[in-house]
């Protein structure tokens, strides 16, 4: 039977979803990485923006470090995916992308938000990208598939819920090979106090499930969303991955145009060499 994923933060991060994840059992790294490793995925215009925060960047760095010494791995270091080549964006550290580059992988991102700084990565490195997002927050189809290099686009239409979200990320399991290596968001939930997407716990318990046979996993937290959302999803990803049973939850019945347009998307997505 395979582990079900290791939680890390570290010790200099003190936020409420640092604390939450420890409520939870995650352990806290006290290391601290090197810039070699921050020079990996981002400019010396990027690290030059963010020396200031030398402290708060090299921990970050130390906790991509421990993730990637286990099979799979659950972290926080603040937000990664509006960390950029050359920009921080709120981001001190792109872990997925470093991450990725260490095991040659894809990056994976699920969120309300588009990964910008993910993407400016992808831009000049040219590994493969996934991006999950609202379509009402996002670039268009087009222009991504314009610009990029491998790169699949799920912009999701407003009022998307459960079975939506849940019919993309099972194509793209499906086609990508280990590790997974994810950007994901708490932001879809319906529960989101700013958001118009309409996902329940249930389906971060049915992610867990997928996950639970992927051997290795590392997944970033990202946007958090509010304590109460954060810490009921999360804990209904960890449910899935452990065999647990499913969350009793609200369920958003999707219109037949949000079901439409995400098939439409699928079906564009199998055209492409990825």
């Amino acid at each position: 039977m395979l582990s079900t994923a290791v939680l890390l933060t570290h010790k200099l991060f003190n936020d409420w979803v640092a604390n939450t994840l420890r409520e939870l059992g995650a352990e806290a790294v006290e290391a601290a990485g090197t810039w070699d490793a921050v020079r990996e995925v981002h400019s010396d215009l990027f690290i030059k923006a963010v020396k200031r925060r030398e402290e708060e960047v090299l921990a970050a760095a130390a906790v991509a470090e421990a993730a990637l010494g286990s099979d799979r791995a659950i972290f926080y270091i603040g937000g990664s995916m509006g960390a950029g080549l050359n920009a921080a964006r709120g981001g001190l550290f792109n872990a997925a992308v470093f991450i990725a580059q260490r095991t040659g992988s894809a990056v994976v991102s699920i969120d309300r938000h588009f990964p910008w700084g993910t993407w400016e990565i992808h831009l000049e490195r040219r590994f493969p990208l996934v991006a999950v997002y609202s379509g009402a927050d996002g670039p268009s189809y087009r222009y991504l598939k314009r610009r990029g290099h491998r790169v699949l686009a799920f912009p999701i239409p407003p009022g998307a819920g459960d079975k939506s979200f849940a019919r993309v990320v099972k194509y793209v399991l499906g086609i990508l090979g280990e590790p997974l290596v994810l950007h994901l968001g708490f932001d879809i939930h319906m529960s989101d106090p700013t958001g118009h997407l309409f996902v329940s716990d249930y389906f971060f318990y049915s992610l867990g499930k997928m996950l639970a046979s992927i051997r290795r996993f590392y997944i970033s937290i990202e946007c958090p969303s509010s304590p109460r959302v954060f810490k009921s999803a999360l804990g209904s990803l960890l449910g899935g991955l452990r065999g647990g049973e499913p969350p009793v939850s609200e369920r958003y019945e999707e219109g037949e145009e949000v079901e439409r347009e995400v098939g439409r998307l699928i079906r564009l997505a199998k055209k492409e060499r990825f």
